[in-house]
């Protein structure tokens, strides 16, 4: 799998498990490209900010942009905790999560941070494609997980607030099992900036129709 540059040859990106965090997107509010706070405006997520671009192509028509994808995207913040989850007791809250419809050239952007981690799992986000766009068909859906790499995720555990307050992950990338027997290491984000001004990434998904 490609995940920057040419377009000119591509193969499907590999499928990660959706995870059992997902929750209804259909309230108002959660078509937003600024995820960091609930969809009333309120409780905004502290961390290192990350602004995440990703572009959506048919691996099986040319590699050509696909439009209409949704993309929505859901995460944990920088204590590990998940917005909407019972579990979590969030159930009023909405933050950290959101999709976007992709445009005419497959991108869509969103305004985020990185994700703290939680007991089992290396740090990361879940995606989730609809190329139908079709909430009652489903065989148009594909999920994954994108990951961060080694030496940021140490380095914000052991330096940077709020991450910090956890301390550092047991599971590593190399033990996570979505990481390491799903995507096969495939969906690692290559990021630009610093913990200081924050990153960015740009991210490629090939999906078979």
């Amino acid at each position: 799998m490609t995940v920057t540059g040419t377009t000119a040859a591509c193969s499907s990106t590999l499928e990660g498990e959706e995870g059992p965090y997902f929750v209804d997107d259909s309230a108002t509010g959660y078509q937003r490209s600024n995820i960091l706070s609930n969809l009333d405006g309120t409780t905004t997520q502290t961390g290192v900010p990350l602004a995440l671009t990703v572009y959506v192509f048919d691996s099986e028509n040319s590699c050509t942009a696909m439009q209409n994808v949704q993309v929505d995207i859901w995460q944990c913040n920088a204590e590990g905790i998940y917005s909407a989850e019972s579990s979590e007791s969030t159930t009023t809250e909405s933050w950290l999560r959101g999709y976007q419809l992709t445009d005419s050239t497959g991108k869509v952007e969103f305004t985020t941070i990185i994700p703290g981690w939680y007991s089992g799992r290396t740090t990361h986000i879940h995606m989730r494609l609809r190329s139908t766009y079709d909430e009652t068909d489903t065989s148009g859906t594909n999920t994954m997980q994108v990951f961060f790499d080694q030496t940021l995720i140490d380095t914000l555990s052991t330096s940077v607030s709020p991450y910090s307050s956890e301390g550092t992950n047991p599971t590593t990338n190399a033990s996570d099992r979505v990481y390491a027997d799903q995507e096969d290491g495939t969906t690692l984000l290559t990021l630009a900036g610093s913990t200081a001004a924050g990153y960015t990434a740009t991210f490629n998904i090939y999906l078979p129709i």
